[in-house]
């Protein structure tokens, strides 16, 4: 297990600890907790709504002003239409809140300055007006397009944001479940050393005070190979192939208890099951056969991988005594021992997305099935 929690980034841990800290506190500290851990994404973010404010701000602002200085060009051109040429209000307007806002074009700049003179000295403008009026709208095509870019690049920017917090999240999520994983590895160890090698151990001190050898020697043998399967079962290097991994498991039983053990690979997804399907069904795996070992008294047991049309199957078969289901949950309703295993896979499956089925008939045979769309 150490091995396995080894392979996981300190940092990644740590996120993992802060997931579950948010989980268990539900507090008003949690969204302190979700900025540090989106601390660049909520920078892109406050960026972006600023630029876009900031953009439809200006993009609002200039284009109104641009109106209104078009209106004061034809209103010039409908007065001197009509022989009117005395301009000192307009021209005082325009000099105070329209000139100073061309200052980003200096052409269109020149432009109004040179109709102020024309209407200082009282000559026709409407010349100039339209020259000025053309420039105008170019120059306001120009800002627009200026604006929409901004506006673009702050969609770009939530867009790249919201994309780093799902993945962070639905990565985290994942190292959050592994995580969760192995503490219910940890849990149900525990437990199998309560279950199996605790009592035991207190079968052999009982048959000691008795001074029956024999039974001493069978109890202290068993003690000694539960402890031995525990530890191969935990200890598994995942960084060789899944097959290679369930070889290795399948060799552990049969070494460890003299059982029988063989695999059967009649399947290709196998070589390309999902990472996540691979540590779940190696687990289902160490349930199943370490309940063979305990509980099924079976001295053959078969591992099977088949492909079907749209699925792939994974099959654990043994010629043992077998079990009724109803007779396990009466069992564990009377208390005393509890027996978790098939509840356990059952999770373990639907927690897949697959399907289970046990099948009692010479022995006990778990089928599970997992569609090729959960596979990948």
């Amino acid at each position: 297990m150490a091995n396995f929690l080894g392979k996981f980034p300190k940092d990644k841990i740590a996120i993992c600890c802060i997931l579950t800290d948010m989980d268990k506190k539900q507090a008003a500290g949690s969204g302190f907790k979700i900025k540090t851990l989106f601390k660049i994404e909520f920078i892109f973010i406050y960026i972006a709504v600023l630029n876009f404010g900031f953009s439809i701000v200006c993009k609002t602002y200039t284009n109104k002003k641009i109106a209104n200085l078009n209106s004061q060009m034809i209103k010039i051109q409908l007065e001197e239409n009509s022989g009117i040429f005395n301009h000192q209000n307009l021209i005082q307007k325009l000099e105070y809140d329209y000139e100073p806002f061309t200052y980003f074009d200096s052409g269109l700049k020149a432009e109004l300055s040179q109709i102020l003179t024309f209407l200082g000295e009282n000559k026709s403008t409407i010349e100039p007006i339209i020259t000025f009026q053309n420039h105008m709208h170019q120059t306001e095509s120009r800002l627009n397009f200026g604006y929409d870019s901004l506006l673009y690049c702050s969609l770009i920017l939530i867009a790249i944001a919201v994309y780093l917090i799902a993945e962070k999240y639905f990565k985290n999520k994942i190292d959050f479940q592994r995580l969760k994983v192995m503490n219910e590895e940890q849990s149900k160890i525990s437990r199998n050393l309560h279950d199996g090698v605790a009592q035991d151990l207190a079968a052999l001190k009982l048959y000691l005070e008795k001074e029956d050898l024999p039974k001493s020697k069978f109890y202290a043998q068993q003690a000694f190979n539960e402890v031995r399967y525990m530890i191969g079962a935990t200890h598994l290097d995942l960084n060789q192939s899944f097959e290679e991994i369930v070889r290795k498991m399948a060799a552990t039983l049969e070494a460890n208890y003299n059982i029988s053990t063989k695999v059967y690979v009649g399947s290709t997804k196998i070589q390309n099951l999902n990472e996540n399907i691979q540590v779940e069904l190696i687990r289902i795996l160490q349930e199943s056969l370490s309940n063979i070992s305990r509980h099924a008294n079976a001295s053959n047991v078969e591992i099977r991988f088949v492909d079907g049309i749209d699925d792939f199957k994974f099959i654990i078969k043994d010629d043992g005594k077998g079990f009724s289901e109803e007779e396990v949950t009466e069992k564990n309703s009377k208390g005393g021992r509890q027996h978790y295993g098939v509840s356990n896979i059952k999770e373990r499956v639907e927690l897949l997305g697959g399907t289970v089925d046990f099948i009692h008939e010479g022995g006990t045979t778990i089928a599970i099935t997992i569609k090729d769309s959960v596979c990948r």
